[in-house]
Parts: C-alpha cells; structure tokens; sequence
C-alpha cells in the first residue's frame, strides 16, 4: 500500500470521550477514578457540569488504531489545558506541567504537541488520559484533543499555535512598541493629549492581554491572585480607551471622566481584596461592566466621527468597528451563545492597533505639514517684513539726515542771534549814542569784530578740542572789552563777580554754552532792559562736592545776571514771536546738560543759568599752557566794578585798537 493510502487508511479512530472528578474514591493506585465517567464533548469546561468544583478532574479519550505494526510515528496535539495537567498513554506519562500545584502552571492557552512513543501502544483498543488541574473561577477544562499520524497532526498543531501563542505574543509587541512611540510624542507635545491617552492604552492592553502568553502567574503566589491582577488591569484599559476616543474626536466631559475612573477604582479595589468565594462573581460584574462601556464608547465614537467627517476621525471609527465586532463575538462567546472558539480580539487586535497607529501618525505628518506651510508662509513674510523695514529705515534714515540737517540750521541760527546778532546790537548802539562822528579806524574795529564773532560762529563745531582759559577773569575778559564801551556811552554800571580761578571742572562745550548765554543775556541789557547797572556773578553751588568732597557726584556751576531794568512778563514773551531769545537761552544751556531760571519784575530781572559740572579730579586744577604760576585750589572771588562813566583808559584803547 503506498504511504499516502496507508496513513489515509490506518489513521487513529476516537471512539468516545468521558470525564470524571477526582473526589478522593473508586480510584486505583495511581489515583485515577475507576468509575463515575461521563460522556463529554471537546472542548469542555466543568463548571456547567460541576458548578463550583475546585481541584482536579481526568478526561479519557478511547481510540483504537486499526493498522498495526506503525509505519509511522502517531502524534496527540491539545488545543489547551486550563490550567495545568498530565497526559499518559495507556497508563504510561507521556508529558506534564511544570507545577501541579499552586502556584500552577498556565497551560489554559498554550497547544500541546506529543509524539506518542511505538513501545507504549497496544494493538487495538487505546487510552489517553488527560489529568486537568485547575478552577471554576478561570473556566477550567480541556481544549479538543487531536490523535494521528504526525504529518496530520503537526499541521493542526502549528496553526493553533500560530493563533494561541505568536499573534498574541505579536500583540504585545506591538502594544509595547506603540506604547512607547507614543509616549515620546506626548513627552515633546503636551497638548496633544490624545497621544498621552492612546501610550496609556497601550501599556493597559498590554498588562491585560499578558495573561495569554505568560505560563506562571508569577510574581503573585496564587492563580487566584494573577486573575485578580488581570480584572484590575482590564479596568484600566477600559477606562483609558473611553477617555483616548474623547480626546481624539476633541470631546471633554470632565464629570464623566471623575466618575468613570472613581468606579474603576472601586471596581479594582473590589476585585482585589474580595474573598475568593466571591471573586467569580465580582469579575463576571467587572467583565460584563468593561464589555458594555467598551462596545459603547465605539459605537458612540463612530457617531462622532459621522458628525464631524474629519477625515481622522473616519478612518479611526473604521477601526473601531473592527474593535466592535471583535468585542460583541468574544462576550457572546464567554456568555456561551457561541460555541466556545478562538477569540476574535487576538487576531484582530494587532492589525486594528496598526490601522489606529496608521491614523494617529498621519494626523502627526498633516500636523508636520501644517507647520511646514506655516512656516513657509511666515518665511514669506518675513521678507516681506524685512523688505518693508528696510525701506521704513530708509525713510527714518532720511528723515533723521534732514531732522540733523534742520538742528544745524537752528544752532546756526542760534548762533547767528546770540553772536553776531549781539556784535551787531553792540556796534549798532555804539554808533546811535556816540556824542561824536566814528572815526574810520574805529569802524574798521567793528568790522573786525563783527568778522571774529562771525569766524567763531563757523568754528563752533570744533569747539570740543578749544582750549579753556585758565582762569574766569581771562574767559570773562574778551566779553568785557566787547560791551563795557556801550555800557560807558549809556551810563551803565557793571559789576563782574568771579572767582579767581575755575572751581569745577567745565568741558569746552559747556563754556562756549555759557558764552553765548551771557552774551545774550548783556545784549537783552542794551536792547531791552533800560537799566542803569547790572552785576554778572559766576560762583560753584555745592563746594564740598564740587571742590574736595566725593569725586563720584556732581557739582553745579552757577551764572546769573542781574539788572534793575523795567523788567518784562517772563510767560508772555517766552509764549510769543519776540521770545525767540529767550527760548534760544533756554535750548542751548539744555544741550549743555543745565536748567536756566528767568525771574522779572520792575526794578529786579535776574537769569541764572546752572550747568552740571564734573569735579576735579586732583587736589589742584592742572595749569593751563601759558600761565605764569601756580594757583591755590579756590581762590576767593573777586569783584569787579565799573561805575558808570568810569571806563579805564586801558578798556578805551582796547575798544578803539583796530
């Protein structure tokens, strides 16, 4: 006969399955049951039979084998054992668990393959005792028992592990490493909070579906105490999906949520300290509670997702459907309306968390994409912007070259009216009250000085690097000579107030600042005032400071001039076009860093300017080049008077000298 009609022909041929509980009676040496067997149908679970049986049961399978001697090997392939067990052929052990004992061994979803030795095998009738040890509470039984040659059976064998051991180890691989991923990117993105949801319903799945492939139920002591480990991570699973399937249709219920995780709590709490008589009956609640919230989240996330038409939210209720229909199957399933089978959840699960993780990283490249249009648009505009600042600068730019520009003109001009204006008022009034024609030489004089102030005036912008004169008498003296002629013609009595030498230190901006200050000052005297004396005092405010005291501050140098003319209305002339001078004054002892006080009345007119001066910084002033001798570092202030009328013959030849 040829080998493929031979093992067609001479396969072996099941004639019955019983089982029977071992309850300590009618058994022989070895502890098998001798009697008490009855006819069941594989795959069985006890607890229908049993209700409440706890320990050990045996199931007999008789066949007989109608070809002998074997021309090849005979196999037996178990679906599972739940929990643990022991097989022997006609009397003799074939294979068993690890621990028959707690804490058992978990073979209640792990196939079985045994290649059945030709020494153990009796010509016709045959027997394969299966010694199942396990609880009511995890539904313990037997799986279908295959008996063949090897050729038929491995194939069986090798497609129930492929469903019972490497989808569900592919499972949790997979929920680990999406976990994991998505962790990342909700560590780098808090406000995608979907993606912190789905990482924690990966790593629940995770610990949950663990129970179809670990073989122990270590760390914990018992089974009863790894059932009640998988309760309380179903629980967590349930919970965390319902929130991930809120976040990600963009839904809150913050209410719903609080309660939804406090009856998680109480249900885990339940589940773990309940006394084990109750445990069947609290994980059955759990089961049934996490089934219906499970089945209703979906269905209510493909609603969303029908009333949104996101495209997202399409594509994840699509999965979510497989989800639902998995579920349905396998609580059917377990509430025995469908015959007892492979779950639907272990195969479709890794290719439904693939979909959803398909989805979820094309919503994070949409999101990618969105900002790379973002941020094309903004670089965009950034040119935009910058081509726009560039010609608001230029604009600025212009508008600052023509603001400096009209500053030069308005210094020039303030120049113009505080020098030479004032040489021009000077030489005017000198002629109108001269009791005598001018001789020629003395015109040539003026004409000089009016082309000396003029000459100052165009060299005012190097005035930083002009040398400071030594001392107050000689920076006074030039503007003495200029005015005590036109003083002596009117009648005019002066006095001059100065210290002997500078008692703060003045940069060369500062004086050529007090200069004109002054000369405008004496030119309102002639032009406005019809004064009959006036008295110009220079003194330091603060001399500790000024002089000896901190070099760190600052002190205050004061110039005033005072007349007993007619006075003036100090707000109505500054206020009007003929306060030009005035406010000429003011700006330009501002650009000097100082204040400048106006007081008028009839009979009393006094303008004392006050410029923030830099101390000394030795004990002594240094000398200034050309001076004959040393100085003491504040020499009293000295007082000169010119009464009117009484003008020197030296100041006479000095005003006359071309």
């Amino acid at each position: 006969m040829a080998p493929a009609a031979w093992a067609q022909a001479c396969q072996p041929q099941v004639d019955g399955v019983s089982a029977v509980r071992a309850n300590g009676q009618d058994t022989d040496g070895t502890g098998r049951p001798t009697s008490g067997w009855t006819p069941v149908s594989l795959p069985d679970l006890w607890s229908q039979r049993w209700p409440g049986h706890d320990g050990t049961a045996w199931y007999r399978v008789d066949w007989h084998w109608p070809c002998t001697p074997a021309k090849e090997p005979l196999a037996i392939a178990i679906d599972y054992i739940n929990m643990a067990g022991a097989v022997y052929v006609n009397d003799d052990l074939l294979w068993t668990d690890r621990s028959l004992a707690e804490p058992l061994s978990r073979s209640w979803n792990t196939p079985r393959y045994l290649v059945v030795p030709p020494s153990v095998l009796r010509p016709g009738a045959n027997t394969v005792l299966v010694k199942v040890v396990g609880n009511p509470i995890d539904g313990a039984g037997l799986g279908r028992v295959r008996i063949g040659t090897a050729d038929t059976v491995e194939p069986l064998y090798s497609h129930q592990v492929l469903l019972r051991r490497t989808l569900p180890a592919l499972n949790l691989v997979i929920s680990m490493t999406l976990g994991c991923f998505f962790l990342a990117l909700w560590l780098m993105r808090r406000s995608e909070r979907s993606y912190g949801w789905y990482a924690l319903t990966s790593f629940t799945w995770l610990l949950f579906a663990s129970n179809t492939v670990v073989s122990t139920p270590w760390p914990f002591a018992t089974t009863d105490s790894w059932s009640r480990w998988v309760t309380v991570a179903l629980l967590a699973y349930t919970s965390s999906f319902c929130i991930f399937l809120c976040r990600f249709g963009g839904l809150r219920f913050v209410r719903a949520e609080r309660a939804l995780w406090l009856a998680a709590g109480l249900g885990a709490a339940t589940v773990a300290f309940i006394a084990r008589d109750g445990l069947g009956a609290a994980q059955g609640v759990a089961f049934l509670a996490c089934a219906a919230l499970f089945m209703g989240a979906c269905a209510a996330f493909v609603g969303r997702a029908a009333s949104t038409r996101q495209p997202e939210h399409l594509l994840l209720a699509v999965c979510v459907l497989g989800f639902l229909v998995a579920a349905v199957h396998d609580v059917l399933m377990v509430l025995r309306v469908l015959p007892d089978g492979l779950a639907y959840t272990t195969v479709s699960a890794p290719l439904i968390m693939v979909g959803m993780s398909a989805i979820l990283a094309w919503s994070v490249t949409r999101n990618l994409r969105r900002i790379e249009r973002f941020n094309l648009e903004l670089e965009e505009r950034i040119t935009i912007t910058r081509h726009e600042l560039t010609q608001t600068l230029g604009r600025e730019h212009a508008l600052a070259l023509a603001n400096a520009r009209l500053g030069e003109r308005l210094q020039l001009a303030h120049d113009l009216h505080d020098g030479l204006g004032g040489s021009l008022v000077r030489s005017i009034a000198l002629v109108e009250q001269s009791a005598h024609a001018l001789e020629a030489h003395q015109y040539l004089s003026m004409f000089k000085s009016l082309r000396d102030d003029l000459r100052q005036v165009i060299d005012s912008s190097s005035s930083a690097t002009a040398r400071i004169a030594a001392t107050p008498a000689e920076w006074i003296a030039p503007i003495r000579h200029r005015f005590n002629r036109i003083f002596e013609e009117l009648n005019v009595a002066s006095r001059w107030q100065l210290p002997a030498r500078w008692p703060c230190e003045l940069s060369p901006k500062q004086l050529l600042g007090l200069t004109r200050f002054l000369e405008e000052a004496l030119t309102n005297v002639i032009k406005h005032s019809r004064a009959s004396e006036f008295e110009v005092r220079l003194l330091a405010l603060d001399h500790e400071r000024c002089g000896h005291g901190d070099q760190s501050n600052q002190g205050q140098l004061s110039l005033s001039i005072e007349d007993n003319g007619v006075g003036f209305d100090v707000q109505g002339v500054a206020g009007s076009i003929l306060g030009i001078g005035l406010r000429s004054m003011h700006a330009r002892i501002a650009r000097i860093g100082g204040t400048l006080e106006i007081a008028s009345a009839p009979g009393c007119t006094r303008l004392e300017a006050r410029v923030r001066v830099t101390p000394p910084e030795g004990p002594e002033r240094p000398e200034a080049p050309g001076s004959s001798r040393p100085e003491p570092a504040l020499a009293p202030a000295s007082v000169l008077a010119a009464p009117a009328g009484a003008g020197t013959a030296g100041s006479r030849r000095a005003a006359n000298a071309p």
